[in-house]
């Protein structure tokens, strides 16, 4: 059921201790190293539940859909989930909720258990370490997220791992600034959530998390333009430039208002976190901003990152703002350093 996202070449070599896990609101991603290469797997963290029938089943079963089949229900599952949401003008359901399990999706748990064991397969040894994201505490919302880590940690025993859980923002910086001691800030705009850590020698400073971001912008231009959310979702991930002046569509530019708030407002965050943070270290040097998460894939939203952070500015020296070099997978790639560390200790 799960999709292999990269393969450079033939893959040669042993696969090595220890994986890594990208939990997220949109995505379930694995990361593990293969000789040199480091492999992904990937699953869009939907599903979508269609009649029941043995017409429909071999249809799908032609047309190579995946789904899964639990007490007489049937569910397209990953990415068929999208289209045929779209298909039929509906919205998906989702595992997860604002970056943790959905406390309102009666088929959350098992659905959830399933996307992971999809990407994550067996253990390489029973006790093998895995790192698994986490969200920080959100700022302005109140959730459960010890019963989330719970849940995951006991699905993942089950499977034979020994499973330990990061920080998003945390994963970020583990797999974007190894030539910069770990120091700077990573901001993962997740499906969910926006997930922030200010890092110094590889040491969290301050982590949070808010409860705005991609999906937070998906039903905002929803109900601006009298549209679906999966319909406006489509649209953000396939065509939209933020680079692009004038003649837009009435949902673009929906899309650049909602887009320019939530940048406002993460900055804005930031800044307050600063002023409330104890035992700031001396940090001399201009410090290094990753930008990451499905959110931030459009075109031009570095850019207007930069733009928004010159205006508001943060109480400290910023160099270089960046995309991380796969912002799909940086936080996968991130837990996976911490778990082959981890590894190579024992």
């Amino acid at each position: 059921m799960a999709e292999y996202e990269k393969g450079i070449g033939t893959l040669k070599g042993q696969i090595q201790k220890g994986k890594g896990v990208d939990i997220g609101t949109m995505f379930v991603k694995c990361a593990y190293k293969q000789g040199d290469e480091i492999v992904f797997k990937s699953q869009r963290n939907a599903f979508f539940d269609v009649e029941h029938t043995d017409f429909t089943k071999k249809i799908l079963d032609n047309s190579k859909v995946k789904y899964i089949i639990k007490e007489d229900n049937l569910y397209v599952v990953g990415d068929e989930a999208l289209e045929f949401a779209n298909m039929f003008n509906k919205e998906t359901r989702r595992p997860l909720s604002r970056g943790v399990i959905s406390p309102s999706e009666k088929e959350a748990l098992p659905m959830i258990e399933l996307l992971i064991k999809s990407v994550i397969g067996e253990p390489a040894h029973k006790g093998e370490i895995v790192y698994f994201s986490v969200p920080g505490e959100p700022l302005d919302a109140e959730f459960n997220i010890l019963y989330h880590i719970k849940m995951v940690e006991g699905f993942l025993k089950t499977l034979g791992y020994a499973p330990k859980p990061i920080n998003e923002g945390h994963a970020i910086i583990l797999s974007e600034l190894a030539e910069e001691d770990f120091t700077g800030i990573g901001l993962s705009f997740g499906g969910g959530m926006v997930n922030v850590c200010l890092s110094f020698m590889s040491v969290p400073i301050f982590k949070f998390s808010v409860a705005k971001s991609g999906d937070w912008i998906d039903q905002q231009v929803a109900m601006a333009v009298d549209e679906t959310s999966s319909r406006v979702s489509a649209i953000k991930e396939s065509s939209l430039d933020l680079s692009k002046q004038g003649d837009l569509s009435k949902i673009e530019s929906a899309l650049s208002i909602y887009y320019n708030h939530l940048i406002e407002y993460v900055i804005e965050n930031i800044k307050q976190e600063f002023t409330k943070a104890r035992r700031m270290p001396q940090i001399n040097n201009p410090i290094s901003i990753i930008l990451s998460g499905g959110t931030s894939l459009p075109k031009g939203f570095s850019n207007r990152f930069k733009k928004i952070l010159n205006q508001l500015k943060l109480p400290i020296l910023v160099g270089s703002v960046r995309m991380a070099n796969q912002p799909m997978r940086s936080v996968a790639k991130g837990a996976l350093v911490a778990a082959s560390a981890d590894e190579s200790k024992r």
